[in-house]
C-alpha cells in the first residue's frame, strides 16, 4: 500500500513542476481575455493580426516541440528545459518593449520557440514511479488549469494597474524564477549517466519502425484529442468575450463569469480524481467529456444571444476541458509502459508530439477564427464548432482499442 504513496523525492519533483507550469503559463494565458480589446490599441492592430498574435505562439511551439523532445532524449532533459526557458525569457522582453502589433507577434513567436512542455512531462515521467505517475501528471494538469484561472484575473489587473506591456515583464520575471527552480530544486535523474549512454548508443529517429511506433493508433487518439480541445478553447476566447458584451454583460464583469465557471469545474474535477482513486481507470471519461463539449457547442449555436445560456455553455465546456487537461497526459503516460523499451527511449519525443498537437490546435484555432470572423455570421462559426466536435467524437471512438 505504501508503494502508492509519494515519497519526498516525488513530492519535490511534482511540486517543482507545478510551480514551473503555473508561472510559465500565467504570462501566456494572461493575454487571452484582454487581447481582443487592448490589441486594437497597438500600432497596426486589427482583428486578424490579433488572432495571429495568439496563434503565432502556438505555431512556434508546434514547430519546436518535437525537435526539443528529440534533443532531450539525446542530451538530457534539464539542459533542454533551461535552454527553452531562456528563449521564452528573450521573447517576453521583446514583447514588453513594443507598441506595435508586429512587435508583439515577433515577441510571441520567440516565446513559443522555447517549447519545453513535452520535455517537462517526459522528465516528470523519468523521475516518478509508474504507480504514482498519474497523480503527478494530474497535479501538473491541475496547475495548468489553475494558471488559466489566475490569468483571467491576472491579465486584467496588471493592465489596469501597470499597462499592457507589464504582462510580459511579469512573464520575464517568472521565467527567471523557473530557471532557478530547474537548476537548484528539480532533482537530476538518479540513473542519468547510464541512461544517457544507452540513449546515445541506441536512439534513432524518424524512419521505418520508429515513425510507425510514434504515430500508432493508441497514441494518435491522445494527439488528436488535445488538438481539438485547444482548438476549441482558442476559438471560444476570441469569440465569446465579444458575444457576452453584445448579450448585455459588460467587460468589467467577465472575470466573475470565468472565475465562477472554472471554480465549479475544479470542484467537479476534484470529485472525479477522488473517484479515480478507487477505480484503476475511468474507461469512458474521454468520450463523456467530448460529448459534454458537443452539448456546449449546441448551446452556443442555438442560444448565442442569451447571456445565461452562454454562461451555461462555458460552464459545461470548462468542466470537460479541465477533466481532459488532467487525464489525457496521464492516460498517454500510462500507454508508454515502463517495461516498453521503445517507450522509454522515445518518451520525450512522444510527449513532445502530444504537446505539438496541443499547440497546433491553439495556432489553427486562432488563425482560422480570425479568418472566419471576417466574413461569417457568428451562428455559422458555432455551427462549424458543432461539426468539429462531432468529428472528434467519431475519431476518438474509432481510435479506441
Amino acid at each position: 500500500m505504501n508503494n502508492y504513496k509519494m515519497n519526498f523525492f516525488e513530492l519535490q519533483v511534482t511540486l517543482s513542476f507545478c510551480i514551473i507550469f503555473l508561472l510559465r503559463m500565467l504570462g501566456v494565458f494572461g493575454i487571452l481575455p484582454v487581447l481582443s480589446k487592448y490589441g486594437l490599441d497597438l500600432n497596426d492592430g486589427n482583428k486578424f493580426l490579433i488572432g495571429l498574435s495568439v496563434s503565432v505562439y502556438a505555431f512556434s511551439q508546434m514547430i519546436f516541440q518535437i525537435p526539443f523532445g528529440i534533443l532531450s532524449d539525446k542530451f538530457g532533459r534539464k539542459k533542454i528545459i533551461i535552454f527553452g526557458l531562456c528563449v521564452f525569457l528573450i521573447g517576453s522582453i521583446i514583447a514588453a518593449n513594443t507598441n506595435s502589433i508586429w512587435g508583439l507577434i515577433v515577441g510571441r513567436a520567440v516565446q513559443g520557440s522555447g517549447a519545453i512542455s513535452g520535455v517537462s512531462i517526459a522528465l516528470l515521467s523519468d523521475l516518478i514511479r509508474k504507480e504514482n505517475r498519474i497523480k503527478s501528471i494530474s497535479a501538473i494538469g491541475a496547475s495548468f488549469a489553475v494558471s488559466f484561472l489566475i490569468s483571467i484575473l491576472f491579465g486584467s489587473l496588471v493592465i489596469e494597474k501597470f499597462g499592457f506591456s507589464f504582462i510580459f515583464w511579469f512573464s520575464s520575471i517568472f521565467s527567471i524564477i523557473c530557471i532557478l527552480i530547474v537548476l537548484f530544486i528539480v532533482p537530476s535523474y538518479t540513473n542519468q549517466n547510464n541512461q544517457e549512454k544507452k540513449l546515445k548508443k541506441d536512439i534513432k529517429f524518424f524512419y521505418g519502425k520508429n515513425i510507425k511506433y510514434l504515430f500508432n493508433i493508441s497514441f494518435c487518439r491522445f494527439y488528436f484529442s488535445i488538438f481539438f480541445l485547444h482548438f476549441l478553447l482558442t476559438m471560444h476566447f476570441l469569440i465569446i468575450p465579444h458575444q457576452l458584451e453584445i448579450s448585455g454583460l459588460i467587460l468589467n464583469y467577465h472575470w466573475i463569469v470565468y472565475l465562477t465557471t472554472i471554480v465549479i469545474s475544479f470542484f467537479i474535477l476534484y470529485l472525479i480524481i477522488f473517484y479515480a482513486k478507487f477505480n484503476a481507470h475511468l474507461k469512458n471519461i474521454i468520450e463523456i467529456c467530448v460529448f459534454l463539449i458537443f452539448l456546449s457547442s449546441l448551446f452556443l449555436f442555438f442560444l448565442y444571444n442569451h447571456v445565461i445560456y452562454l454562461i451555461l455553455s462555458l460552464q459545461i465546456f470548462f468542466i470537460a476541458f479541465n477533466i481532459l487537461e488532467v487525464f489525457l497526459p496521464s492516460f498517454l503516460s500510462q500507454n508508454i509502459s515502463i517495461n516498453d523499451y521503445q517507450g522509454n527511449i522515445y518518451k520525450g519525443s512522444i510527449m513532445s508530439i502530444y504537446s505539438t498537437s496541443q499547440y497546433l490546435g491553439i495556432s489553427l484555432g486562432g488563425i482560422l477564427n480570425g479568418w472566419l470572423y471576417t466574413f461569417l455570421h457568428i451562428s455559422h462559426i458555432f455551427l462549424f464548432e458543432v461539426f468539429l466536435v462531432f468529428i472528434w467524437f467519431i475519431f476518438n471512438c474509432f481510435c479506441r482499442k
